[in-house]
Parts: structure tokens; C-alpha cells; sequence
């Protein structure tokens, strides 16, 4: 049913999708007893709630333009269903507003299979990674992704190896001038703070949807990849960046200083283009309910244990 609902895009699908994201951040503020009808907090929950719309639209917006994805909503409905597994990321904006940043890097990334303008799309790319790095210093790892992209999509030059991290540079030397004229800087005013110690993993609010992601994604990747890098076509390149934007992804979550589910932000896009790559391969209807079902169902779990 949910299958057959989302298998086209339409405005309703995305009104849907917005009143599904408010009532996942009311139940969360509310679980959270955080609740409150102060100014301070109606500001801070509709910037959140703004900046997650705008995500929504900008992987809808990625996915269509570089034929990611077919035309349904799949990708946006798995956002969706993501962004309630790990609902505290409602709680950071910090987090959100750094993956809305790394979004707008990625549609410059993925781009590239392009042949237009692709110094400008490098350079922007390494921009975004640049000022996403002032939010969140491990995003820096992204710059490896845009090399990778130079590399797979064949665009590569020692020129354009060069250019996106330029482009990185441009936003922390203007940071770190603000910081040194307003007589705040230091030479670390990017702190990389880490957190090695993962016992909050056993909190089963936590353990449901990390071990639901990680079966997930093992049995996509290692069901999907051999059919996709058999056929000869544009869209191999496109897999394997894919794989190795979600690599990079886990690699910044790893030291996250946070260990509350919110760090699994970074690998909503790559996954959810291969949970839905996926959806769309599978030829037995009755399997795509399942795995839809099945992510609906942890996503249930994890709001009543």
C-alpha cells in the first residue's frame, strides 16, 4: 500500500511529508518535556523545522536533476521514515543546518557526470564543504568525496584536484578573519571534539535503528551492487560514488561528540538513494512492503520503548 502511494510524486505527497515532520518534532519536544509556547523556543523549533523542509526539498531536488532516483517519492519518504529512526536529530539545529549546508556541496558533486561548468561546480563544492566545516569540522572528510567525483566521472585534471580545495579554504580564512578583527581568535578555532565511547549504542531507542539501517544497508548494497556494476552505463559511476559518500559518511560519524542517534544524519542521503535504487530494481511488490513496512515499523518501535 505505502508502495503503490509513493510510487509517484505529486504536491499532496509532499504536504504529507510536512505534517508527518511536524508531528515527529511534537512528539519528540513532548517526550523530551521540552515542550514550551515561549518565544525563544517557537523560534528555535521553526528554524528546525524550516531548515528540515528545506532539506526535503533539496535530496528531492539532487535525486531528479542527476537521475538519481525515478520519478516517485521514495527518496522522500524514506527521508522521512530516517528522520523518525533517529528523531533526536530534531534537537540539534546545529547538525541540521550542517547537513542542509553539505546538501546543497552534494548537488554540485554529483553534478560532475555533467561536462558543463565543472570548475564552477567544484569549486562551490569544496565552498560548502568549507563553511559546513565551521558547524562541524569532520564534515572536512567531504572534500574527499569531491575528489572521488573529479576521479569517477573522468574530470580529472591536476587543476581541478586543486580547485575545491581552494574553494574549502575561502570560507575558514573569512571565518578566521572575523574572528581575529572582533579579537576572538586562537589558533584552533576549529575545534574537532570526539567521542569514542558508544554505551549510549545500548539504549534501545538507539540499538533499534542503528541495527535496522546497518541489515538494511548490507543486504541493499551487497543485493544491488553486482547487478548495477554488470551493466555499462552512466549510472555505475553514480553507485559508486554513492558507496563511497556513505564510506565517508560512517567515518564522520564514528567520533561524533554526541552519541544520541543525531550523528546518523550523515548517511540519510547515500542511504536513502540506495534504499530506493533499490525499491525501484525489486520486481516482487509484495518485498518492496516489506521493507517499507519494516522501516515504518522501527521507526514505531522506537517512539514506544
Amino acid at each position: 500500500m505505502l508502495a503503490n502511494f509513493f510510487n509517484k510524486s505529486t504536491p499532496f505527497h509532499t504536504l504529507v511529508i510536512v505534517l508527518f515532520v511536524l508531528l515527529i518534532m511534537l512528539i519528540v519536544a513532548f517526550q523530551a518535556d521540552i515542550l514550551s509556547f515561549n518565544p525563544s523556543f517557537l523560534l528555535k523549533e521553526i528554524a528546525i523545522f524550516l531548515l528540515l523542509i528545506g532539506s526535503f526539498f533539496m535530496v528531492h531536488f539532487i535525486n531528479f536533476k542527476n537521475k538519481l532516483v525515478k520519478e516517485n517519492a521514495y527518496d522522500l519518504l524514506i527521508f522521512l521514515i530516517l528522520i523518525a529512526l533517529f528523531h533526536n536529530i530534531t534537537l540539534h539545529i546545529n547538525l541540521i543546518l550542517t547537513h542542509l549546508i553539505l546538501l546543497f556541496a552534494f548537488r554540485r558533486i554529483y553534478s560532475l557526470r555533467s561536462p558543463k561548468n565543472v570548475r564552477e561546480k567544484i569549486f562551490e563544492s569544496g565552498l560548502y564543504i568549507g563553511l559546513a566545516t565551521i558547524f562541524y569540522p569532520f564534515s572536512m572528510l567531504y572534500l574527499i568525496l569531491c575528489i572521488a567525483a573529479v576521479l569517477i566521472f573522468e574530470r580529472r585534471t591536476i587543476r581541478n584536484i586543486f580547485i575545491p580545495i581552494v574553494g574549502f579554504m575561502v570560507p575558514l580564512f573569512l571565518y578566521g578573519t572575523y574572528l581575529f578583527l572582533t579579537d576572538q581568535f586562537s589558533p584552533d578555532f576549529i575545534v574537532f571534539n570526539t567521542n569514542f565511547s558508544y554505551s549510549a549504542y545500548n539504549n534501545f531507542t538507539i540499538l533499534i535503528p542503528i541495527t535496522l539501517l546497518i541489515t538494511l544497508l548490507l543486504w541493499t548494497i551487497f543485493s544491488s551492487t553486482v547487478k548495477v556494476l554488470a551493466v555499462n552505463n552512466e549510472f555505475k559511476s553514480f553507485w559508486i560514488l554513492v558507496l563511497v559518500h556513505l564510506a565517508l559518511s560512517i567515518f564522520i560519524s564514528i567520533p561524533a561528540p554526541v552519541k544520541d542517534g543525531s550523528e546518523f544524519i550523515f548517511l540519510f542521503f547515500p542511504s536513502l538513494v540506495l534504499f530506493t535504487n533499490y525499491l525501484q530494481m525489486a520486481t516482487d511488490h509484495w518485498f518492496k512492503e516489506v521493507f517499507i513496512y519494516l522501516m515504518v515499523a522501527g521507526a514505531i518501535a522506537v517512539f514506544l520503548v
